[in-house]
């Protein structure tokens, strides 16, 4: 592998990282094209207010990271029932014992609001000591004048020269985090209060503050992507081959299809369709599945050896991948890419899903389904994401292949915004 394919390769891995999800939807990036450009914005920008740093909070009787702060009465109503059809048993039974959930809901919003200091990283922490990129995928409704996009889909990848290993972290896109200067909601909904103002860099920069505050994720720099440009880079690649251990039937868009279980070589319309199913599944599946095209598409672009499509896909992605990152920052991690040798390592590149028992689902007075965030046990998916399993490993967890619903629904009605 030359060192003028290498910044490709790394940018390809970022593509596939951030943007397998825009299979799900289309990206509106910031750059310097016109695809890119600020003037897509549904409303005049008015100046981004300065983000308030917030430390997590958790109300008794969950475990606290760190001191808290003002406590909100405890409201026992008992949550909401969510249908089984889409959660493990483990997942059922936390949902049915969520008391707390209501308590740290009130929490949340109410810090949302305050502004306390910021959190003092531990340096000596791993993935304080690593490189991380925010790697993101939103939904774009161009058709829809009050339009404004949400993150479906939200990795951060941890790169850690030092060692030479990496590793994904895919956050579900409706865990519950304060919204400096708003309220508590889905995480997914926070990119566009920034966006609103400030376009693509204030919608960053609100998810960066988040992350740091909420949960003590630092982050170095972040990868958008363009959805238009998504099938080219995957047919430019010649498609994908992903590894599926379970087969996958669903309908989408009142098309039903079914993906069979081994090696399976996928066009973009396949992988769209394997990243995009959740209704017979779960969220969370398909967070286990999106890190299983992530992974296809960064072997196939680490194993290109064809110099005549290393153009295209550089035109493909100078118009489709947006990024803080300049020339010098991906010339500068060229050697980590080449020594990490993921072709012949992938077990060097680790993956987990943010799941049971970190987060636990609950559905809200309002009908809104929400993922509540158990604060300690995140901390502990962050202190070991260098341990987990290799990126789309061989044996499937059963959150990844839960038992599919016999008939799957043809449509998705999504829940309501939650409400206090």
């Amino acid at each position: 592998m030359t060192t003028k394919r290498i910044p490709i390769a790394f940018v390809l891995m970022l593509l596939a990282c951030g943007g397998l999800g825009v299979l799900i939807g289309t990206f509106r990036p910031f750059g310097a094209t016109e695809k890119f450009s600020q003037a897509t914005l549904s409303a005049p920008r008015a100046a981004l207010a300065p983000l308030s740093p917030t430390p997590r909070f958790t109300p008794s009787p969950l475990p606290t990271h760190s001191a808290p702060i003002t406590r909100i009465a405890q409201n026992t109503a008992p949550a909401t029932p969510v249908a089984s059809a889409t959660l493990d048993p483990n997942a059922v039974a936390a949902t049915q014992t969520a008391v707390p959930a209501r308590q740290t809901f009130e929490a949340i919003a109410t810090r949302a609001k305050a502004a306390p200091p910021l959190p003092t990283l531990n340096p000596e922490r791993a993935i304080n000591k690593s490189t991380n990129f925010l790697l993101i995928g939103t939904d774009t409704r161009t058709t829809d004048p009050n339009w404004t996009p949400n993150t479906d889909v939200m990795i951060v990848l941890f790169l850690d020269t030092n060692n030479q290993r990496a590793a994904l972290l895919s956050l579900p896109r409706d865990l519950v985090v304060a919204i400096p200067g708003q309220t508590a909601f889905r995480i997914n909904s926070a990119y566009h209060h920034g966006w609103s103002k400030e376009g693509v860099e204030g919608g960053v920069k609100i998810l960066k503050q988040i992350l740091r505050d909420d949960f003590e994720v630092r982050i170095d720099h972040w990868a958008l992507i363009d959805f238009d440009g998504l099938n080219k880079i995957v047919d430019t690649l010649g498609g994908i081959t992903v590894n599926v251990p379970c087969a996958l039937s669903d309908t989408i868009d009142e098309q039903a299809f079914t993906i069979p279980a081994g090696d399976v070589t996928m066009d973009y319309l396949t992988a769209k369709r394997y990243v995009q199913s959740r209704y017979t599944t779960s969220d969370t599946s398909r967070n286990y599945r999106q890190q299983r095209v992530v992974w296809a598409m960064a072997k196939k672009a680490l194993a290109l050896n064809a110099p005549d499509r290393v153009p295209a896909l550089y035109d493909q992605l100078k118009e489709n991948v947006a990024t803080d990152m300049n020339l010098f920052d991906m010339v500068g991690l060229v050697p980590a890419v080449y020594q990490l040798d993921l072709q012949n390592h992938p077990e060097r590149l680790h993956a987990r899903v943010l799941e049971a028992p970190a987060v636990y689902p609950w559905v809200s007075p309002s009908g809104a389904w929400l993922y509540m965030p158990v604060y300690d046990e995140i901390q502990k998916e962050l202190d070991t994401i260098f341990d987990a399993p290799q990126v789309a490993a061989p044996q499937a967890t059963a959150s990844e292949c839960p038992a599919q619903a016999a008939t799957p629904p043809p449509t998705d009605v999504p829940s309501a915004t939650p409400t206090r």
